[in-house]
């Protein structure tokens, strides 16, 4: 029997799975076999007018402790592969007026073993940082947490972002994941690329800049609480000390209740409460 080409290839490439998929641990194995070690640093923060935080795969959480003059940083570095855990560094130094701190994670993606197999390489921080130094954050993956901190401007790639008693402004360009706001006591400027956003008790002006997708909830906004632009999603907001405007919304209702200044919102939109 004459086997054709289109046979052939197919013959190949299923066998190709089939021994890849033998290497392949279970992921109960994978969990078992991660490695962790600790990474810690305390740097200066007398006189420093900037803390920046560079932090990649991990969580990370960052919270504000009145009265210290150090950057705490705990950290954990876990990995599927021994030497992928050595080759995890945490950078924590003073850098003229600026303490910085990073989380340096070698990039192995690419190879056909990552492709089928999804190996673990991260570093989890807790940073306690003086309440009244100014937070310059870049995360990339991961959970992301802020608490009583002062003011903060994050660029976030992808994962859940929560800030709660932050004392000044807040600035967040975040990709994807959901966005928690709650007690900030100061002005807010947001922009998300999709994910819901959940924002409590701003006691300053609220701007949501853009908005791809996912529902609005907004309740108690000291200032004017403004959506420039909304791509889908519900907008639902309650309890405005300021104007309520809505620049431009693709799709989805837009609900408010108790608002003591101005509404200025598409017409085909306007649904009160």
């Amino acid at each position: 029997m004459r086997i054709s080409t289109v046979q052939l290839r197919t013959r190949v490439m299923l066998g190709v799975l089939i021994v890849t998929a033998a290497f392949i641990p279970p992921r109960g194995a994978a969990a078992q076999s991660e490695f962790r070690s600790p990474r810690n640093a305390d740097v200066d923060a007398r006189g420093a007018r900037s803390i920046r935080v560079e932090a990649g795969a991990g969580l990370l959480r960052v919270e504000g402790r009145a009265g210290i003059a150090q950057v705490r940083v705990r950290g954990t570095a876990h990995a599927s592969q021994r030497a992928w855990l050595d080759e995890i560094r945490l950078v924590a130094e003073r850098r003229g007026t600026d303490v910085f701190i990073k989380a340096e994670i070698p990039d192995r993606n690419g190879s056909l073993w990552n492709t089928f197999v999804n190996h673990v390489r991260a570093l989890d921080l807790v940073i306690e940082v003086p309440t009244t130094v100014p937070l310059s954050v870049v995360d990339g993956s991961g959970e992301s947490k802020f608490i009583g901190t002062g003011s903060i401007d994050l660029e976030d790639g992808s994962g859940d972002v929560e800030i709660r008693g932050a004392k000044g402004t807040v600035r967040v360009n975040d990709g994807s994941g959901n966005v928690v706001l709650s007690g900030i006591e100061g002005d807010v400027s947001l922009g998300d690329g999709s994910g819901n956003i959940d924002a409590r008790n701003i006691t300053g002006n609220f701007t949501i800049v853009e908005d791809s997708s996912g529902d609005i909830a907004v309740t108690g906004v000291g200032g004017t609480m403004r959506v420039r632009d909304d791509g889908s999603g519900d907008i639902d907001v309650d309890r405005i000390a300021g104007d309520f405007v809505v620049d431009h919304d693709g799709g989805g209702s837009i609900r408010y209740n108790t608002v003591t200044g101005s509404v200025s919102i598409p017409d085909r939109k306007r649904r009160r409460g």
